[in-house]
C-alpha cells in the first residue's frame, strides 16, 4: 500500500540522520584507534632512543675506564696514586659519574676517587667486586639504596689487567641514577607520560616521574614476573600509579634493563575529540539543513507549475540565467523543464555571441582611435621638427652676424680693454649659442639613413643640449672620451639613446636628495665595439627591478614625471642598429647604462 508523500519523505530522513550519526560514532571509534597506534610507534621510537642515550652514556663510561685501568698506578694498586687518577672521572658536568673505587682481585676496596656516600657506594657488595676479577669481563651491580632511599646507584665494574694479561684489580665507576632520571625527565613527551628503566627483576631502576615513590620497588608481581626480552615491544597496561598509558619497550642489554616510554590513552582521546566534536557538529548542522530542504521541498512538489510559469515570464523580461531546476513529479512535467532550460540555454548562448561580437568591435575601433592618435602624435614630432630647424636656421644667421661684429670691433686698436672684455664674452656666448643651435637643427632632422658617426660627437651634443639643465641643478659632469673609431648609425637617435640617459641620471640625482651630484661619461673602443657609459651618483636601481627596467611603460617616478617608454625605446634604437645596451651597478653604489655598437672598419 502506498504511502502518503509526506510520510515517505520523513522517514527517509529519519534513516539517513539514523546512518550519518551511526557513521560519525563508527568513524571516531576508528580515529581513536589510529590515535592509539600512533602513539605505540611514538613510544616505541623514544623508547629505542632511550636505549641509544644509555648505552652511549655507558661507552662512554668504558671509554673513562678503559684509560684509567691502564694507568700504572692502577696496576700497582697504589691507593694515593690511584686517587689522583680516578678523582678527575667524576664530577664532570652531566655529572652521570658520582663517584669511582679501586679495589684488589679480593673485593677490597683500595682507593677511592672521594669519600663515598654510606647509603649508596657503603652498599657495594664485595662478593660483586670479587667476581668481577674472578670473571675477567665488565659487569653491572645490583642497584644500590632501596625504596624511599633519596640517593639510588649502580656500579660499572671492570676488571684491570697486568701486562701479562692476569687481572690484578677491579675499576669501578658509581653512576647516581638521578642523574639519568633528570635526562628522562628532559625528553618531551604529553603531560602525563613516564619514562621506566626496570632491571630483570621488574624494580624500578630510574623513572622520570614520581620516580622517589616508585625507585626500587618492584612493578609486576612474581607471577607476572618477564625477562625484558620477553616484552612486548608495544603494550597497553595500566602502571603501578593507576594511569591506562601506551607503552614502548625496548632492551638495553648492557643491564639487562627494559627501557619503557608509556604515554597516557587520554592523549589519544584528547586528539580524538576535536575531530569528533567537529564532525559532530557538522551533522548537527547538516541535519538542520536536511530538515529546512525536506520542508521546502514539500511545498515545491505542489508550486511545480508556477516555477515553471515564472521562469517563462522571467525570459520574457530578458532575464537569461540559467533555470535552477527542480525535481518534478511526473515525466511529462521533467521533459517541460529540460525543454525550458534547453531554450534558455541557447538564448544565453545566442546572446553571448551578440555581446562578444560587440566587444570586439567596439576593441577594434578603440586600437584604431588609438593608432590614429600615435600618427596625430608623429605628425606633431615632424611637424616640431621642422618647426626646430626653421628656428635654428633663423637664429643662426643673427648669431653669425653679432659674432662677426665681435671679432671686428676687437679688432680695432683703440678699443678699450673692459669692451674688449665684454666683446671677448660676447664672442663666446654667441659660439656656444651657434652649436646649441647646430644640435638643435642636427636633432630635428628627420633623418632615416644610417651613416658614419664618432661616438664622442654623439657624447659633445648631447651635452652641449644639458649643459645648461645640469649647472642649475648643480650637477657636475665629467666627459672621459677615448673612442676614436666611427659606427654605422643614425646620429639624431643615437642622441636620442644617450639623452635618455642624461635625463634618467639628472632625475635620479634630483630625487636621492644626495649632496654629492656627478655624472660621468665615459666612451671607448674594445674588440670591435664602440660603447659609451654614463654612471651617475645616485641611489641605483633595486635589484628586483632591474630586469624591467627596458620593458614599456614600466617607471619608478611618480605619476606625471615619467611614461616609462624612454629606456624601451632606446632599447628598440639599439637593437636595431646591431647593438647592445644594459644596466649594471657602480661601485659607488649609483647606476651605470651603456650601449655598444659595431666598429665601422677603416677604408683602404
Amino acid at each position: 500500500m502506498a504511502q502518503p508523500l509526506r510520510r515517505q519523505i520523513l522517514l527517509v530522513t529519519i534513516v539517513i540522520t539514523v546512518v550519518v550519526y551511526t557513521a560519525i560514532g563508527y568513524g571516531a571509534y576508528l580515529t581513536y584507534g589510529e590515535h592509539v597506534r600512533q602513539l605505540a610507534n611514538e613510544t616505541a621510537t623514544m623508547a629505542a632512543t632511550v636505549v641509544v642515550y644509555v648505552n652511549r652514556n655507558l661507552e662512554a663510561a668504558d671509554a673513562v675506564a678503559v684509560t684509567a685501568s691502564r694507568h700504572p698506578s692502577m696496576r700497582d694498586l697504589n691507593p694515593t696514586a690511584a686517587a689522583e687518577v680516578l678523582l678527575p672521572l667524576v664530577g664532570g658536568r652531566d655529572r652521570l659519574l658520582n663517584n669511582a673505587l679501586l679495589a684488589d682481585t679480593n673485593g677490597r676496596v683500595q682507593a677511592w676517587a672521594r669519600p663515598p656516600d654510606a647509603k649508596v657506594e657503603g652498599l657495594i657488595d664485595p662478593a660483586w667486586i670479587k667476581s668481577v676479577a674472578n670473571n675477567g669481563r665488565t659487569q653491572i651491580s645490583p642497584m644500590l639504596g632501596g625504596p624511599g632511599d633519596t640517593a639510588h646507584a649502580i656500579v660499572l665494574g671492570y676488571p684491570i689487567t697486568s701486562l701479562e694479561g692476569s687481572v690484578v684489580g677491579v675499576v669501578g665507576l658509581s653512576v647516581h641514577l638521578e642523574a639519568i632520571e633528570q635526562i628522562l625527565r628532559s625528553i618531551p613527551l604529553p603531560e602525563g607520560s613516564v619514562v621506566t628503566l626496570t632491571d630483570k627483576d621488574s624494580v624500578v631502576v630510574a623513572r622520570s616521574l614520581d620516580s622517589a615513590a616508585y625507585v626500587g620497588r618492584p612493578i609486576a608481581s612474581r607471577s607476572e614476573l618477564l625477562q625484558p626480552s620477553q616484552v612486548p615491544s608495544t603494550v597497553i597496561r595500566t602502571g603501578v600509579d593507576g594511569v591506562e598509558r601506551v607503552f614502548g619497550n625496548a632492551v638495553i642489554e648492557r643491564g639487562p634493563w627494559l627501557a619503557s616510554v608509556g604515554i597516557p590513552t587520554s592523549v589519544a582521546r584528547a586528539r580524538t575529540a576535536p575531530i569528533y566534536w567537529r564532525n559532530f557538529s557538522v551533522s548537527i548542522v547538516a541535519t538542520l539543513l536536511v530538515f529546512a530542504v525536506t520542508y521546502l521541498f514539500g511545498r515545491r512538489w505542489l508550486q511545480a507549475f508556477d516555477h515553471l510559469d515564472a521562469a517563462a515570464h522571467r525570459v520574457s523580461r530578458g532575464d537569461l540565467s540559467p533555470l535552477h531546476a527542480r525535481p518534478m513529479p511526473t515525466a511529462e512535467m521533467e521533459h517541460l523543464q529540460q525543454t525550458v532550460s534547453s531554450m534558455i540555454t541557447n538564448l544565453q548562448s545566442a546572446h553571448d555571441a551578440i555581446a562578444s561580437q560587440v566587444d570586439d568591435e567596439r576593441r577594434m575601433r578603440q586600437e584604431v582611435e588609438s593608432l590614429q592618435q600615435q600618427v596625430i602624435r608623429q605628425e606633431r614630432l615632424a611637424a616640431i621638427g621642422v618647426l626646430v630647424s626653421g628656428v635654428a636656421h633663423e637664429l643662426n644667421n643673427p648669431l653669425q652676424a653679432i659674432l662677426g661684429f665681435a671679432e671686428l670691433l676687437q679688432m680695432q686698436k683703440d678699443m678699450p680693454e673692459s669692451a674688449r672684455a665684454d666683446l671677448t664674452l660676447i664672442q663666446k656666448e654667441s659660439a656656444r649659442a651657434s652649436a646649441i643651435i647646430r644640435n638643435l637643427s642636427r636633432f630635428g632632422r628627420q633623418m632615416s639613413e644610417p651613416s658614419p658617426v664618432k661616438l664622442r660627437d654623439v657624447v659633445a651634443s648631447v651635452m652641449e643640449l644639458r649643459q645648461r639643465k645640469l649647472e642649475e641643478l648643480n650637477i657636475r659632469v665629467e666627459v672621459d672620451e677615448k673612442s676614436v673609431a666611427q659606427v654605422m648609425a643614425i646620429f639624431t637617435e643615437l642622441q636620442q639613446v644617450l639623452l635618455n640617459f642624461a635625463i634618467n641620471a639628472e632625475q635620479a640625482l634630483v630625487q636621492s636628495g644626495n649632496t654629492r651630484r656627478e655624472i660621468v661619461v665615459r666612451t671607448g673602443d674594445r674588440d670591435g665595439w664602440a660603447w659609451v657609459e654614463l654612471e651617475d651618483s645616485g641611489p641605483g636601481v633595486p635589484p628586483e627591478h632591474e630586469a624591467k627596467l627596458f620593458q614599456p611603460f614600466y617607471t619608478t617616478k611618480p605619476v606625471g614625471e615619467g611614461t616609462g617608454l624612454g629606456l624601451s625605446v632606446s632599447y628598440d634604437i639599439i637593437r636595431s642598429h646591431g647593438g647592445r645596451i644594459g644596466y649594471r651597478g657602480a661601485a659607488s653604489g649609483g647606476a651605470v647604462f651603456y650601449f655598444e655598437l659595431p666598429i665601422v672598419p677603416a677604408g683602404p
